[in-house]
């Protein structure tokens, strides 16, 4: 629109007549007149009600304005403001006569009765405002929504401060399932970490189909087609009443098209059984789309928790450990979620737990028929989440010779090493077409210069960290959430997060002295192993050729691996300290449950 030279003593009124109630905000734009530096002075804005009554008024100064485009006026919120006219007035003063103060953009206006007065005198243009009303549902779900979770976190904080004999276990079921329903509930469906293309895989298993399509070089699965609507134009933009508009769309199973999962096709079918399972319950009871998902959330979540539930209760120390990371905001998104990352980090503290059972339990005198298949089965599902997580199958090492009855260790774990490394060479084998289709051409080059260059692969790596250290720490703790990080946390949150888990690595008596040389030698190369591939698997599948970093590495690749990490260090301080282990315990329950209220908040509030 057009732009109005202001001067000292000069008064601008605009007529506003609201179009619904609740009015409470008034964006007003500017030009500030930037390259005239010298001139001070001071405005006042305000706004009156039908009688003339000023309901609110602010003085703010040119400096703020040459900064500031559009100045935000907030006032009272006037609750049965439909239809009512209202007065927008500005008033320049304490500016040497004569001299311009800045500029307001103005904009045609069609409606009668509300264009813009100067003086007095009416103009053929009105101010360029936007006008603001309190929406009064989307109060009422966040007010609803964290008043109901702080209220269960008060109390169930209460009953685990006094219950003296709680166990370690029994808190994680009191708090982390419940945090991970409130996540389920309010973060809209493909707003998680590449949730649409989780969903599709996750389709396509409920349907039988454990390999995406490959129909030449038409890659994907003839699914139903509504199942692509929960994803609106702009997901960056999905609200509540996005998904309430996706409540009633039908699944419509005969009506298909051909849907790609894109870089979910490469994971196997694995991971996604359990929210596979839950879609093809749901099928049974309902045809609603939006249903379906939210039950592949559930079943996900649901698997999950039970993995880590008997994670705490089977490791024979170290369980305030799987206990505070559980509420990473960062991982609970991933357990309340359609994505692969809950089985990865749920059944890689279950697969660490049970290691160390065997290892270290008295309960287990000998590793017999029923521990080897169970150790073969996980290292088999373990290396299958994610190739990069293979390396953990070497932790069966530090199993002492002596619980094999027949001392054939070595034997035995190289046999189990090698089934599960086959089997997922041959799949890493199999879905090597959908990398190819994705990342065409890079991957072959950046191959080849890893093997034919890797001193500089290394410089490359180190390069990376060296820039990156920071942002991997505070994103793996749970600064950012959801699908292109949108949602983001308030540092308090990882900042506690990451000084509990510190806290513990340092008072906790019950790893102290639990290693031998060798087995910390193991733990060691088993860290180093998965973070070498992570590195590795990313340079080749995200970074594109010529870069000096490596794209694509994220915090939370890093958190199945935490536990170990925080073992590692543990065991090697000795530091005695007079805390009382029970009251360790509760202390971590307590404040992970109540710091949750922030992430939780934040999802809200970004998705009204």
């Amino acid at each position: 629109g057009g732009k109005n030279e202001m001067t000292a003593k000069e008064k601008i009124e605009q007529k506003i007549k609201a179009t619904r109630n609740n009015f409470k905000r008034v964006d007003i734009q500017f030009e500030p007149l930037k390259e005239q530096n010298n001139i001070a002075g001071k405005v006042t804005i305000g706004i009156n009600d039908e009688n003339g009554k000023t309901i609110a008024k602010k003085t703010i100064t040119r400096n703020y304005i040459r900064e500031n485009n559009v100045y935000e006026f907030n006032f009272k919120n006037q609750k049965k403001s439909k239809d009512k006219e209202y007065v927008l007035w500005i008033q320049f003063e304490e500016v040497k006569e004569g001299s311009k103060f800045f500029t307001v953009k103005t904009e045609n206006v069609n409606q009668d009765g509300i264009k813009l007065s100067i003086n007095g005198q009416e103009q053929n243009e009105g101010l360029a405002i936007q006008e603001f009303y309190k929406n009064s549902k989307k109060q009422i779900i966040f007010d609803l929504g964290i008043f109901i979770f702080t209220i269960y976190a008060v109390c169930i904080s209460i009953y685990i401060y006094y219950n003296k004999e709680i166990k370690v276990e029994k808190i994680f079921l009191y708090t982390v399932p419940v945090i991970c329903l409130f996540y389920i509930i309010f973060m809209p469906i493909c707003k998680n970490h590449d949730e649409l293309y989780h969903w599709y895989r996750s389709y396509e298993v409920s349907m039988g189909k454990l390999m995406t399509g490959i129909n030449g070089d038409e890659l994907g699965t003839k699914m139903p087609e509504n199942i692509s609507k929960l994803l609106t134009d702009n997901w960056m933009t999905i609200t509540y009443s996005d998904v309430n508009e996706c409540l009633s769309i039908p699944l419509e199973a005969d009506q298909k098209t051909t849907l790609y999962a894109e870089t979910s096709a490469v994971y196997s079918f694995i991971q996604y059984l359990p929210q596979g399972i839950g879609i093809a319950i749901a099928r049974l009871f309902t045809d609603k789309v939006v249903l379906l998902a939210y039950a592949g959330r559930f079943m996900n979540m649901l698997i999950a928790m039970t993995c880590i539930y008997f994670a705490i209760k089977k490791i024979p120390f170290g369980k305030k450990i799987i206990l505070a990371l559980s509420f990473i905001p960062i991982a609970i998104e991933g357990f309340s979620s359609l994505s692969p990352d809950a089985m990865t980090i749920s059944l890689a503290f279950l697969y660490i737990a049970y290691i160390l059972k065997l290892a270290f339990s008295k309960e287990e005198a000998f590793i017999g028929k029923k521990e080897i298949i169970t150790l073969t089965v996980m290292s088999i599902i373990m290396s299958l989440c994610k190739i990069v997580y293979v390396p953990l199958v070497l932790l069966m090492f530090i199993i002492p010779k002596e619980k094999f009855k027949d001392c054939k260790k070595v034997k035995k774990i190289i046999a189990i090493i090698a089934i599960a490394a086959i089997i997922n060479l041959i799949w890493l084998g199999i879905s090597s077409i959908y990398l190819a289709h994705f990342r065409e051409g890079d991957s072959g080059i950046q191959v080849k210069t890893l093997l034919s260059n890797p001193i500089r692969y290394v410089q490359d790596c180190l390069y990376t960290l060296n820039i990156n250290a920071d942002s991997y720490i505070m994103t793996m703790f749970g600064q950012k959430l959801g699908w292109g990080e949108l949602v983001k946390v308030y540092d308090i949150v990882p900042y506690i997060l990451l000084f509990m888990v510190t806290w513990i690595t340092i008072i906790d008596q019950t790893i102290k002295d639990k290693f031998k040389l060798y087995q910390k030698f193991i733990i060691a190369i088993v860290i180093l192993g998965i973070s070498g591939l992570i590195f590795t698997s990313l340079y080749v599948q995200w970074t594109t050729c010529g870069s000096d970093s490596i794209a694509g590495i994220q915090g939370r690749y890093f958190i199945p691996i935490l536990p170990l990490f925080i073992l590692l260090i543990g065991s090697q301080l000795k530091i005695k300290t007079p805390y009382n282990d029970k009251n360790i315990n509760k202390y971590i329950g307590i404040i992970g449950m109540i710091i949750q209220t922030i992430p939780i908040a934040q999802i809200i509030i970004c998705h009204l």
